[in-house]
C-alpha cells in the first residue's frame, strides 16, 4: 500500500468516528479531502456515471467512502466559510439522481433537464445533464420510429413511397430517408434495440452499426439454412449488443459484434464481401473554397491498381516541376477524365453518350462584368453552386461561350419555346441553367445529368406536331432526375406550375404541396457592394492630423 492510500485509509475511518462533542474542534485538512471527495454527488469509484443532485444535504455516517486522491487534485477550504471545493457544507446533494434514468418517458426526462439550473450545477452535475439529453434524443428518436411504423401499418400504397413523403417533408435527401425509414422497422422487429436506445445505453449511431453488421446474417449457409434460424442468431447477437452497447465506443461495439456475428456464421464473412463489393461507388462532395472531394469505394486489390499507378506516374524528379507529390497525383488524376471530355472516347474505345443532345461538359454561369473583370461577383458551377470569380474567368479561359437572356429585375431567364417534342439545344440549356437541379423539393441531383419533363403532358396532332399554343416551352418544362420522373409517371406525386411565383409544384399522395422555386442565374450584388468609395480631398494642415 502507497503511503497516499495509507493516508486516504485512515481518512475514511476518521470520518466514521463519532463526531467531537467540542464545538470548537475544526476538521482536520484529511477529513475536508474525504469529505469533498463524496460531496459532489458522485461516487468516485464510479466513472463514467454522472448523477444530477436535488435538494442538498450532508452525507449519512454509513454511506461507504471510496476516496482515489491521485484522481482528484486535493480541493482548497475555507476555515472561515466553512466550504470544501466551492459549494457550502450545509448544501450537498440529497438525492443524486443518475443519468441515464431506465424507464422513464420522454415527456417527464424533458422536464427534468429543463428545471436543471445549469448555472447553478457543478462540473459533474452538467455532464450528466450532458448524458441525460443523450437520453432524451434516443428516446424522441425511437417514439418518431413508432410512428413511422404505424404509417408503415397503414398501408395507403406509402410503402414504396414512404422515404420520399419523410424525404420531402423534412427537407431531407431521399437516402436520409430511407435509412430512418428502414431504422424504424428494424427497431420493431428488435425489441431490445428500441429498449437499449431509450433507456439512453444506445444512441442512434449505435443502433444503425448493429444493424448494419446483423444483415451479414443470410439464409443458406450451413449454419443458417432457413429463415427461422436467422431470425433465432440474429436475435441473439442484438440481444447482446444491447446489453453491452452502453460501455463501448462505437469501434468496439462493431467489433464486438462482428466477432459475434461470426461465432454464429462463419459464412458470415463470405456475405459480407458480397454486401461490400456490391457497394463500391464514387462520390463527389463539395468542400469549401470552390474545392471538391472524390471519393471511391473499391476493392482492396482495384485500390491498390489506383494507387500503384498514381504513385509510378508521379515518381519523378523534375527539378523544373514544383508541385509536391500529393499535388502531381490530384493533377494526374483529373487529366486521365479530362482527356476523356475533350475526346468523347472512352479507353474502351465507345464515345460518350450525350445528354441533352450535348456531349457531357461542365456549365460555369457568369457575368460578363465578372469575365471582364470589372466586378469579382460569384460566379455558379452547375452542380455545386457559387465559386469565386477568379475560378470562373480560369475555366472561362478555355471555354465556348453562350449568351443567356435573363430579367434584370430578378435574374432569372427569359422564355424561350419550340413546337417540337424535344426541346432543341438551346431551349434544354436554357431550362437546364434555370433549374439548376432536379425541381423535386430537396433533390440536389444536376439538372444537366437529369431528363427534361412536360409538365402538363405532350399533346401531339396526327402529323407529330403539337396542338394550338407551343407546348416544348421553358415554363412548361423541368428538370426531372430519373427517380423523380419516375414517380409522376407513375401518378404517385402530381406536378404543376406555380405561375404567380414561376415556381414547380409537387403534391404527394398525402395531398401535402411543396413548391420549388427557381434560382437567379447569378447573385444579386448586395448594395454595399455598389456603394461609391468616399474620398476626401487632403488635409493641407500641419501635423498632427
Amino acid at each position: 500500500m502507497t503511503a497516499l492510500q495509507e493516508r486516504a485509509r485512515r481518512d475514511v475511518i476518521a470520518l466514521r468516528e463519532p463526531p467531537s462533542t467540542d464545538a470548537s474542534a475544526e476538521p482536520s485538512d484529511a477529513s475536508r479531502l474525504v469529505v469533498d471527495a463524496l460531496a459532489p454527488g458522485r461516487e468516485v469509484g464510479s466513472p463514467g456515471r454522472a448523477h444530477l443532485s436535488g435538494a442538498d444535504r450532508v452525507p449519512p455516517a454509513d454511506r461507504p467512502a471510496v476516496v482515489t486522491p491521485a484522481c482528484r487534485p486535493e480541493p482548497t477550504a475555507s476555515r472561515a466559510t466553512g466550504r470544501t471545493g466551492g459549494r457550502p457544507l450545509a448544501h450537498w446533494p440529497v438525492h443524486a439522481e443518475q443519468f441515464p434514468v431506465p424507464g422513464i418517458g420522454a415527456a417527464a426526462l424533458a422536464g427534468r433537464l429543463e428545471s436543471a439550473v445549469v448555472a447553478d450545477a457543478d462540473d459533474v452535475e452538467l455532464l450528466g445533464l450532458v448524458v441525460g439529453w443523450q437520453q432524451l434524443i434516443g428516446l424522441a428518436v425511437a417514439a418518431q420510429a413508432s410512428v413511422v411504423r404505424e404509417l408503415l401499418a397503414r398501408g395507403h400504397g406509402l410503402w414504396g413511397d414512404l422515404p420520399q413523403e419523410v424525404a420531402a417533408a423534412l427537407a431531407w435527401t431521399r437516402t436520409a430517408a430511407q435509412m430512418m425509414v428502414a431504422r424504424a422497422g428494424s427497431l420493431g422487429d428488435h425489441p431490445a434495440l428500441d429498449e437499449a436506445l431509450r433507456s439512453g445505453a444506445m444512441d442512434v449511431r449505435k443502433v444503425d452499426l448493429v444493424l448494419d453488421e446483423v444483415a451479414a446474417l443470410v439464409v443458406g449457409t450451413d449454419e443458417l439454412p432457413d429463415r427461422d434460424s436467422v431470425g433465432r442468431a440474429t436475435e441473439q447477437v442484438v440481444a447482446m449488443a444491447a446489453e453491452s452497447a452502453s460501455d463501448l465506443t462505437p469501434t468496439q461495439l462493431r467489433r464486438t459484434v462482428r466477432r459475434e456475428v461470426l461465432a454464429v456464421d462463419p459464412a458470415a464473412t463470405r456475405a459480407r464481401a458480397a454486401q461490400a463489393r456490391a457497394r463500391r461507388c464514387v462520390r463527389v462532395d463539395w468542400a469549401p473554397d470552390g474545392m471538391a472531394w472524390v471519393s471511391a469505394f473499391l476493392t482492396a486489390p482495384d485500390a491498390m491498381v489506383v494507387r500503384t499507378v498514381l504513385d509510378a506516374a508521379t515518381d519523378v524528379t523534375d527539378l523544373v516541376d514544383d508541385r509536391t507529390r500529393d499535388q502531381r497525383r490530384a493533377d494526374l488524376f483529373v487529366a486521365l477524365f479530362r482527356d476523356i471530355a475533350d475526346s468523347g472516347v472512352l479507353p474502351c474505345g465507345e464515345r460518350l453518350p450525350t445528354r441533352q443532345r450535348t456531349r457531357p461538359h461542365i456549365q460555369v454561369t457568369v457575368a460578363a462584368t465578372t469575365l471582364l473583370g470589372l466586378d469579382d461577383n460569384p460566379a455558379e458551377l452547375a452542380g455545386h453552386g457559387p465559386i469565386p470569380a477568379e475560378t470562373a474567368r480560369l475555366i472561362a479561359s478555355d471555354g465556348t461561350w453562350r449568351r443567356l437572356l435573363t430579367d434584370p429585375a430578378d435574374g432569372t431567364l427569359l422564355e424561350r419555346s419550340s413546337r417540337a417534342y424535344r426541346p432543341g439545344a438551346v431551349l434544354g440549356a436554357h431550362v437546364i441553367a434555370r433549374d439548376v437541379t432536379c425541381t423535386f423539393p430537396g433533390c440536389v441531383r444536376p439538372a444537366g445529368t437529369s431528363e427534361l419533363d412536360h409538365i402538363a403532358p405532350y399533346r401531339a396532332t396526327a402529323t407529330g406536331g403539337d396542338v394550338g399554343p407551343p407546348q416544348t416551352t421553358a415554363s412548361n418544362l423541368h428538370a426531372v432526375c430519373k427517380r423523380h420522373h419516375d414517380l409522376k409517371t407513375q401518378g404517385l406525386w402530381k406536378v404543376t406550375r406555380d405561375l404567380p411565383g414561376g415556381g414547380t409544384a409537387w403534391t404527394s399522395q398525402l395531398g401535402i404541396t411543396y413548391v420549388t422555386h427557381p434560382q437567379p442565374v447569378l447573385a444579386t450584388p448586395r448594395a454595399w457592394q455598389h456603394a461609391p468609395r468616399t474620398h476626401h480631398p487632403p488635409d493641407d494642415a500641419p501635423p498632427p492630423f
